[in-house]
């Protein structure tokens, strides 16, 4: 077994102890022992051996990273930053998550998890490998720590984390932390093709209202997880939006008009008189439908998803295509989607309605609506048999 090693570019330094007459330890590999270590490495031709002037071994090895790293940024001709600039890696951590929290910049608690979740995955891979300044981090290294990632590969985690690392190392290198960003040499991950929400079957959506009595959930909430799954239905609105829905937001005449949470969209729909109806009869709170004011609006979310896991599982019906996935409320969304789609409604309307743009909804809701595809294809067909049908005229006439 060789002595451990850090390679970078054409110089190679290692680093061994060199154990006193006293020392019972004659292992040079030994790392617990207190004895001085030294630094071996080549240097035009010739082996050379010197102290790393400390008993750490922990100190040893970062201070052969940084021999290695300064022999192989002379060789690229790259000028070294002036002794005293180098910023940490957990000082770089610390300012830009500070940066991000900042109220002025009005960020979500929710947008935040991610970069917290990102940096801390950082810190941890550099606390196992011994790195402690932002310069140390190569292209290699962050290759690596982006291979340890857990995430599924099927989901979009490692794409939005990647995201979310890039601009971390974009802002370090603004910020003059770096004299180059080593980030941006590793390449993108792209968007997998995931299974899309599917729409539920309208002998779906009865099944899970015929389920919602036989739950486990309380009275209340069976009532009220009725009074939301019909008002996705037909209303189109996501789980956030409908869950936060303001009672002034649903006016005499059925219709709802409100802006989205995700894009301050505003959105104006109409309710069937019933499901309207249904809605005015309770409010969780005052001024509102379904959220209690005295949570957060995130709790609030999430025990409505709950409720929808219960009555999925209940009803047998699959909660999304994702395995182990959480119950998608979001079906209801595309239910709306495409039934408006099916009963002759244009996309430019349905944008409108979901808060969409025109793009967004031909991307989501055209695989899903076939019907749609044949009667744009027989118009299609009937355009070109016109169109024809001209032009042998013009011809006729020309002889």
């Amino acid at each position: 077994m060789g002595m451990p090693t850090v390679q970078r570019g054409i110089m190679e330094v290692t680093v061994y102890t060199r154990h006193s007459k006293g020392c019972r330890i004659k292992d040079r590999l030994s790392r617990k022992c207190p004895c001085n270590k030294w630094l071996s490495y080549r240097r035009g031709g010739m082996q050379v051996r010197e102290s790393a002037k400390t008993r750490s071994w922990e100190t040893a090895v970062k201070l052969a990273r940084q021999m290695e790293r300064e022999h192989e940024d002379r060789r690229l001709g790259i000028v070294p930053a002036p002794k005293g600039t180098a910023t940490t890696i957990e000082d770089a951590v610390t300012a830009y998550l500070a940066k991000i929290s900042d109220p002025k910049q009005s960020r979500k608690a929710s947008t935040l998890r991610k970069p917290q979740r990102m940096t801390s995955l950082l810190l941890e891979f550099c606390d196992r490998h011994n790195l402690t300044y932002l310069s140390e981090l190569t292209p290699m290294l962050l290759e690596e720590w982006r291979t340890s990632w857990t995430f599924d590969p099927k989901g979009q985690s490692l794409r939005i984390h990647d995201m979310v690392a890039r601009a971390f190392f974009r802002w370090a290198h603004r910020m003059d932390m770096l004299p180059r960003d080593p980030y941006e040499k590793l390449d993108r991950y792209k968007a997998r093709n995931n299974p899309q929400t599917m729409p539920l079957s309208r002998e779906e959506v009865d099944r899970l209202l015929a389920a919602i009595p036989f739950t486990n959930l309380s009275e209340e909430d069976k009532m009220h997880a009725r009074r939301l799954m019909r008002l996705q239905r037909w209303s189109g609105l996501s789980i956030s939006d409908a869950v936060t829905l303001r009672a002034d937001a649903l006016l005499s005449d059925d219709s709802l008009v409100l802006r989205r949470t995700k894009t301050g969209v505003s959105v104006t729909t109409e309710l069937p008189h019933d499901v309207a109806d249904e809605l005015r009869m309770h409010h969780r709170s005052p001024g509102y439908f379904f959220w209690d004011t005295n949570v957060k609006k995130e709790s609030a979310i999430s025990e409505a998803q709950n409720w929808y896991r219960a009555i999925f599982d209940t009803a047998g019906v699959s909660r999304s295509r994702e395995k182990g996935g959480l119950p998608s409320s979001h079906r209801f969304r595309d239910t709306y989607a495409v039934e408006f789609l099916l009963a002759g409604g244009s996309y430019e309307d349905l944008s409108q309605l979901l808060g969409n743009t025109i793009a967004v909804c031909e991307k989501h809701y055209s695989a899903f609506t076939p019907a749609r595809k044949e009667r744009l294809t027989k118009v299609a067909r009937e355009s070109y048999t016109k169109q024809r049908a001209a032009k042998d005229g013009e011809a006729t006439i020309i002889q």
